[in-house]
């Protein structure tokens, strides 16, 4: 362990904002308890953790390996950290967990049309994971999971998720349907059917458009089925991540 005394030490200059929300193509740098838990039962490398020494103690309890320097500091010198009431005085600097291929998607899949705010993504992500969805498709529109805000809204469940990074959704998507998918688009319209009437198949591709337009027309237009959840007529539209996480309930359990 080696203990930090001043901010400005270049040996924790990753951590010291936590407006930077990637480090370059290969790290990104993670924070708090709950993600630390997730990371800990995963293989990624973690190259350095930034901590006080209250959670010594936990580190040893759940980390399996500790084969990575530990950079210690007081509560003043973390108080001074961008965020500190997130990141709750435990961060670490990790490889960015990789892309999957095309080949590799399975089972049922969520699919990410335009979503852009780091929260929305962290949460569905989540909601994937608490529903037994494993793979995420997101398109270049959508906000990146892997960024440290995404991750920690997550609460670290982003470890258990599969993600496809697609250039081309449209086609992407035309290839999941000759695969035998169902390609489902949830908006608010008029040839839209009743969530609690649906009936899903086997493999579904669940399509969440953006917070504000929604699935793009060219998705919209592929989409075997659009969705739509009953709701109070006063009410406009849900959350974005709202509606995901009840599309994803219902889906676990009417197959």
């Amino acid at each position: 362990m080696n203990e930090i005394i001043d901010i400005n030490d270049p040996l924790i200059k990753e951590f010291i904002s936590l407006k930077q929300s990637v480090l370059d193509e290969k790290y990104v740098v993670v924070e708090s308890k709950n993600v630390f838990k997730k990371l800990f039962s995963t293989n990624t490398k973690i190259h350095k953790v930034f901590t006080t020494k209250e959670n010594i103690e936990f580190i040893e309890e759940n980390c399996p390996k500790i084969d990575f320097p530990i950079f210690t500091a007081n509560n003043e010198i973390m108080k001074k950290i961008v965020g500190h009431k997130i990141h709750q005085g435990m961060m670490a600097v990790i490889d960015r967990p990789k892309f999957i291929s095309f080949d590799e998607i399975k089972g049922n899949v969520v699919v990410l049309n335009g979503l852009t705010s780091p929260e929305n993504v962290g949460s569905i992500v989540r909601s994937c994971a608490a529903f037994n969805i494993n793979t995420l498709i997101i398109d270049e529109k959508t906000c990146s999971p892997f960024i440290r805000r995404c991750i920690r809204v997550s609460t670290g469940n982003l470890f258990n998720i599969k993600v496809y990074k697609s250039f081309n959704l449209e086609a992407d998507l035309i290839k999941l349907k000759t695969n035998g998918y169902s390609v489902l688009t949830t908006a608010n319209a008029p040839q839209a059917v009743s969530l609690h009437k649906y009936k899903f198949t086997q493999k579904s591709a669940v399509v969440i458009g953006s917070e504000g337009h929604g699935a793009d027309k060219e998705i919209f237009d592929l989409s075997d089925t659009i969705l739509k959840i009953d709701i109070d007529e006063e009410v406009t539209s849900l959350n974005a991540a709202i509606a995901a996480s009840i599309v994803f309930y219902q889906l676990s359990t009417n197959l």
